[in-house]
């Protein structure tokens, strides 16, 4: 994959993504959550597996969009934004069909780190959520997922479910809810006196 750009290269950009990503994105998120394989509990970590390959699958879903970030050296980070009506897997082998938008899988390669890549693809799921009228977006971690946990709270979310709060490999999950509130239009200047 890439390496870490030199302060010289371009600035990151923040695209949707096409076709010719989708190994880019496997192989980024595959980095950033190989990190957690060894941490969460043995009965979550195949489902938690399955579901993310299931995911990554999902490219040809209207109902989700992957979004990234990029420079010349290649992709650095990825979200998945789902939109409500969404079918995705649950930790439990199931599937949950989405009665609210949700950030799903935010991946930052290991080399990307500390580079605020994740606020940003947070922060264009949360312009997406209010671009299609919703008032809330959800986000769902693990305890194990430090920065993950760090971020939502950095940047407004509230937690609506504890780990603890449900049974089985559920149990593990932490919801986080970001309140979507309108965009607040441009004062308009003073006129001059």
């Amino acid at each position: 994959m890439s390496s870490l750009p030199s302060h010289t290269s371009p600035r990151f950009r923040f695209r949707l993504a096409a076709a010719y990503d989708w190994g880019d994105i496997a192989a980024v998120t595959q980095q950033a959550y190989g990190q957690y394989e060894l941490e969460i509990m043995e009965d979550c970590r195949a489902s938690f597996q399955r579901g993310m390959q299931s995911v990554l699958a999902a490219k040809d879903n209207p109902d989700m969009e992957w979004w990234v970030a990029e420079t010349d050296h290649g992709i650095s980070g990825a979200v998945l934004f789902c939109h409500p009506g969404a079918t995705v897997p649950a930790l439990d082998g199931s599937t949950v069909v989405l009665t609210q938008p949700e950030a799903r899988l935010l991946s930052v390669s290991p080399q990307a780190r500390g580079l605020g890549l994740g606020h940003r693809l947070m922060q264009i799921c949360i312009q997406r959520a209010r671009d299609i009228g919703s008032k809330s977006l959800v986000c769902r971690t693990m305890p194990e997922m430090d920065s993950a946990n760090k971020l939502c709270q950095q940047m407004g979310f509230g937690k609506r479910t504890e780990a603890g709060a449900r049974h089985g490999s559920m149990a593990r999950l932490i919801d986080y809810v970001y309140p979507v509130t309108a965009e607040e239009a441009p004062t308009p200047a003073a006129p001059p006196a």
